[in-house]
């Protein structure tokens, strides 16, 4: 499959962005009212086009680093903070660990007095992470360095560094052209349940699964390790943008996360091209809509270029 790595690039991002949005109104849904809304998968329409904090955070993450041309952790959080809109649904522990780094917390030591002081493993570092994924494509331990980086800002728990590791290393490998090899790789590379959790998507993949099992076996939650083996699930068991991202919001739960990081991971495999462009047309433009964050790409992929 002979890509463009710049359409890699912004398809990552573009990608993610379109699985936020076509996931976001029907957030927390089941699986039945999910297709009562989008009807059965083959021809969905997006509802609103507008992006929530998965694709606000993604493009902080991107803006940091194409301005430090590599990670910056007090860069980074100021971003979140001046982009941060409420409206877009923060959860309590970002909403908690931002404000805690406006009154001058550093963002080290924040996110680290969330849960009882465990931190948090829920999947908000994994669903932003598509800009580290890409440019850090050709280096898998500075990549899982650079995620567990970004992630500490507002996910000190282990078990949320290694989910926005692991999804990134699923974006470097889907940049990398790996499909048919992707699980083996990532097995390799996992750390802690995550490992377990492959091995249930290898199994899964290998039968014809009701929607029931993958929901029940890989989950559809806010944690990182019910999310991000989900996505990884929908990018290997299709082979469209479209049949992938749609069946992965098909299952409910945390459909704008889970819609946005199978998104990422299909738009670094197969192109923004391969994205449905009614799907992009009705994505929010403005400001920081679709055309600044194909931006972001182009700039992410000029960095990793001439660094």
């Amino acid at each position: 499959m002979d890509i463009d790595l710049e359409s890699q690039f912004t398809g990552a991002l573009i990608g993610s962005a379109v699985g936020d949005a076509l996931g976001a109104p029907v957030e927390g849904y089941s699986r039945e009212k999910v297709n009562s809304v989008y009807g059965a998968r083959g021809d969905w329409e997006m509802k609103s086009g507008r992006y929530t904090d998965d694709t606000e955070m993604m493009i902080g993450v991107a803006e940091s680093l194409i301005e430090n041309r590599g990670f910056n952790g007090a860069d980074m959080a100021h971003k979140f903070i001046l982009n941060y809109d409420v409206s877009r649904g923060y959860g309590p522990g970002s909403k908690e660990v931002l404000r805690r780094i406006r009154a001058g917390e550093s963002w080290e030591a924040a996110s680290e007095q969330l849960f009882f002081g465990e931190g948090s493993y829920g999947n908000g570092a994994a669903m932003r992470i598509a800009p580290v994924g890409i440019l850090y494509f050709d280096n898998a331990e500075v990549l899982r360095e650079i995620a567990y980086k970004s992630s500490q800002i507002t996910h000190a728990h282990v078990l949320g560094k290694e989910g926005a590791a692991l999804q990134a290393y699923s974006i470097a490998l889907a940049v990398q052209g790996h499909k048919e090899d992707m699980l083996p790789r990532l097995k390799a590379f996992a750390k802690e349940i995550y490992n377990e959790k492959l091995n249930t998507v290898e199994r899964l993949l290998g039968g014809d699964m009701e929607e029931k099992e993958i929901i029940t076996e890989l989950g559809t939650g806010v944690a990182a390790f019910d999310s991000v083996p989900t996505a990884i699930y929908a990018f290997c068991r299709f082979d469209t943008f479209e049949d992938a991202v749609a069946y992965a919001i098909s299952l409910g739960g945390d459909t704008d996360t889970i819609g946005a990081m199978t998104g990422a991971i299909c738009g670094a495999f197969y192109g923004e091209e391969a994205i449905p462009g009614r799907w992009i047309e009705k994505l929010e433009e403005g400001e920081k809509g679709r055309s600044y964050i194909k931006k972001l790409g182009n700039e992410l992929y000029r960095i990793k270029m001439h660094p």
